[in-house]
């Protein structure tokens, strides 16, 4: 998937005015860093390749962004609104990443 076919993924999820091309690709380069960091937990190779994983990073993108505002919070109310968030450390698309380690 290129660079901008996340963008449009990500701004299709989302469907939102705001979501412009920097800032998707704002949380599109924290959702890469979140999977890299689970994928190569000692440390990120010079030649890595996460391309299997372009549609988890757009859905965490598209979550980063959904969520902007709310960071961190686990339940939110507001105007007589209640959110109750599922995984705040994204743990259910992270746990799709498969773990790569080196035998030294």
């Amino acid at each position: 998937m290129t660079d901008a076919q996340k963008i449009a993924y990500v701004q299709a999820l989302v469907n939102d005015s705001e979501a412009t091309d920097t800032l998707v690709t704002a949380y599109l380069t924290k959702a890469e860093a979140a999977i890299l960091q689970r994928r190569y937990p000692f440390g990120i190779p010079d030649n890595y390749n996460i391309s299997q994983y372009d549609i988890i990073q757009c859905d965490l993108a598209a979550r980063y962004f959904l969520r902007r505002g709310a960071e961190g919070e686990k339940t939110h109310n507001e105007n007589g609104v209640n959110r109750t968030y599922g995984s705040v450390n994204d743990d259910d698309l992270l746990s799709e990443v498969i773990e790569i380690a080196k035998v030294m």
